[in-house]
């Protein structure tokens, strides 16, 4: 009858306890309403012979305080025992009636289900993105993530932000504090390609990239910093990368003084929106096994989809920018693509494995 909440690792996560919660209660409510239905259904049968069915339905009737009249005409003893029924169970049976309209008429049990379904499709996410936070920067990460059609789960512990996600997002979503291993446990950090921490505390955001290095070797580490010092310390702790925003911002405001018109060109490509354009990485390896060892040319990668090669990264960590149609696409380089997300699923259907 009701739902079986699987205990995951040991994780007491928060959308858990309030699933069981909502659940206690139910089982609660429903216990005493039948319990008080039961009480007088015996009772009834007992002191006054009544037919089962008779004496369900006197129970109810008086529990539910509806002024029917008796089913049948009851005895000083049923007299007495429908008095102590009204008087110590109408209570119970009012609450219980009262909890259970309460759990459907305000949500409640809508939310249970989908507080249900979205653990379960967390569970099963594989090679996804977590992000930790879900301020500005989280908030414009999360949109280009959902361009490149990469699956994340959110980890956030403020109240109102939690009700925003809810209510105005379809995103997956943890309610917790990530500095706590139990918390990336149960965003699936084992499974994780990548984990994007934004948090505007430098020691939390460090403290986070020791865990998830700790938890998960090969995850890709993306993290906020403030400071130069601070970045330092979290690359120390094991961030692939940092980004510090405030660096950003004013190398933008720089070059706007010069080079307004390419300033203005990235933040286009930058804000655009789903339809519009892409860049994308992809490994050669990836690329079906007719395009591999031969050249860009000879393989007529190109001609797969109208999306342009605009760089090309060697095992070495150089990268070659606009790659010339001689370069050979062995299976250890990687490629830069850009294009229309449109574009972009043509090649992927035509020209991966």
């Amino acid at each position: 009858m009701f739902l079986q909440l699987p205990v995951a690792q040991g994780i007491n996560s928060q959308r858990y306890r309030r699933i069981a919660m909502v659940l206690r209660r139910l089982r609660i409510a429903i216990a005493l309403m039948l319990s008080s239905i039961l009480v007088g259904t015996l009772g009834y049968v007992l002191i006054e012979g009544y037919p089962w069915f008779d004496a369900y339905y006197m129970a109810v009737i008086t529990l539910a305080s509806v002024g029917f009249g008796e089913v049948h005409p009851l005895s000083i003893p049923g007299k007495v025992f429908t008095s102590i029924l009204i008087l110590f169970n109408v209570g119970l049976f009012a609450y219980a009636i009262s909890t259970i309209t309460g759990i459907f008429a305000e949500g409640g049990f809508h939310r249970l289900i989908n507080d249900f379904r979205m653990n379960k499709r967390i569970e099963n996410l594989e090679k996804h993105t977590i992000v930790c936070g879900f301020g500005r920067h989280s908030m414009e990460a999360t949109r280009e993530l959902i361009k490149q059609n990469i699956p994340f789960v959110v980890i956030e512990n403020n109240p109102q932000k939690i009700e925003f996600l809810r209510l105005e997002t379809p995103y997956l979503y943890i309610e917790g504090d990530a500095t706590h291993d139990e918390v990336l446990e149960e965003a699936g950090i084992r499974r994780a390609s990548a984990i994007v921490i934004t948090l505007p505390d430098d020691a939390n955001n460090m403290f986070i990239t020791l865990s998830a290095r700790q938890i998960s070797p090969s995850l890709r580490i993306i993290s906020r910093a403030n400071g130069e010092v601070d970045e330092i310390k979290i690359r120390r702790a094991g961030a692939d990368h940092t980004i510090v925003p405030e660096r950003i911002g004013g190398f933008y405001m720089a070059n706007l003084v010069n080079q307004p018109d390419l300033v203005e060109f990235f933040n286009l490509l930058s804000n655009m929106g789903p339809s519009n354009v892409i860049f994308e990485e992809l490994s050669v390896s990836q690329l079906h096994p007719a395009f591999q060892n031969r050249s860009i040319e000879d393989s007529r990668l190109a001609q797969q989809a109208p999306v342009a090669i605009v760089a090309a990264r060697h095992l070495n960590g150089q990268y070659e920018l606009n790659p010339p149609h001689s370069l050979k696409l062995l299976p250890d380089l990687r490629l830069v693509l850009l294009g229309s997300p449109e574009q972009m699923a043509v090649f992927r259907k035509k020209a991966l494995k």
